[in-house]
């Protein structure tokens, strides 16, 4: 279980350097272009709402 643990870290260590490694060569340009991705999609938690509420219940019958 360890090893399997072991092996996960140094897998995660190794992505991390290789994207660092990444953001060094293209200058920062990509945290830029994802900082206005990010302001262009704010807020994401808040999606546009089209239909108009309705009080819950059954509808009225007719005699």
């Amino acid at each position: 279980m360890a090893n399997s643990a072991n092996q996960a870290v140094e897998s995660l260590r190794k992505e991390q350097r290789e994207q660092r490694k990444d953001a060094k060569k293209s200058g920062g340009k990509g945290e830029n272009e994802l900082d206005k991705a990010l302001e262009d999609t704010f807020p994401a938690s808040d999606p546009v709402a089209p239909q108009i509420p309705i009080k819950p219940g059954a509808p009225k019958r007719s005699t």
